[in-house]
């Protein structure tokens, strides 16, 4: 199965974490035609009862809680019949909020706005999915054990208080994880964790890998980032040397 990583679908934001809404309705349509877009709860029960998860599947799953999730992707993808899992930065949800400050070159007075506690409990009670972000959207590696599990324990409690029920996933930051780090998500009380692995690393319950889909991924790539092997080719070993040395004769040559 794949698990697809968004984060923004707006238009005119000129960012790679941003897809235009037409590309990522065409996006949608395809997966509709192609069939097997199911929740993240479906696969966690089919887990549950027959050890793996389904075959040939695809999940999507959206980070940071921009509330233009709402707003555009959300109606595109209930037109095709399909359904995500929107991870929050529950930070959001104190009086004083939380600063964008985690995505590069991009001023926090510029960013665009976070989704309400309205608008995060009227999804779930619609059938979204939601699941933490963490508090802050810290590189939770860079902090250590003790500090991780406050943060993680206090997001998912957050999350849990306003939704009425348990949170029980978690998109790690950056797709960033270690091993003091996976500890405290399962510490924390989380039953999976999500990554964005962009080197070779070992899918787990806590570490369980996803492929992002950026600015201007044109459709055939979109279809190879659907693939289940996607993700596994991408961060092998093998795949990482052979891109290091194109990347090393392109330097050469001055392309």
């Amino acid at each position: 199965m794949s698990i697809l990583c968004y984060h923004s679908v707006v238009p005119g934001w000129d960012d790679p974490v941003s897809v235009e809404p037409i590309d990522f309705d065409a996006q949608c349509a395809a997966l509709a035609r192609r069939g097997g877009v199911v929740s993240l709860d479906s696969v966690q029960a089919h887990v549950a009862s027959h050890g793996d998860a389904p075959a040939g599947a695809t999940v999507l799953t959206f980070d940071d809680g921009f509330a233009d999730y709402v707003d555009h992707a959300v109606p595109i993808m209930s037109r095709h019949g399909l359904t995500a899992s929107m991870y929050i930065v529950a930070g959001s949800l104190r009086p004083e909020g939380v600063t964008i400050d985690w995505i590069t070159g991009l001023d926090p007075a510029d960013a665009p706005p976070l989704m309400t506690a309205d608008q995060i409990r009227e999804l779930h009670d619609r059938g979204w999915h939601i699941g933490s972000h963490s508090m802050v959207h810290a590189d939770l590696p860079t902090l250590s054990e003790a500090e991780c599990l406050a943060d993680l324990t206090e997001s998912r409690e957050l999350l849990s208080d306003l939704l009425g029920t348990a949170v029980t996933t978690l998109a790690y930051p950056f797709g960033h994880h270690a091993e003091h780090v996976r500890r405290a998500a399962r510490k924390a009380g989380y039953d999976i964790a999500l990554a964005l692995p962009d080197r070779p690393e070992q899918g787990e319950r806590y570490a369980v890998p996803r492929t992002g889909v950026y600015r201007g991924n044109p459709m055939w790539k979109f279809r190879v980032k659907n693939m289940g092997l996607y993700a596994r080719v991408r961060t092998s070993s093998a795949y990482q040397h052979a891109t290091g040395a194109a990347s090393a004769l392109r330097s050469r040559i001055g392309a």
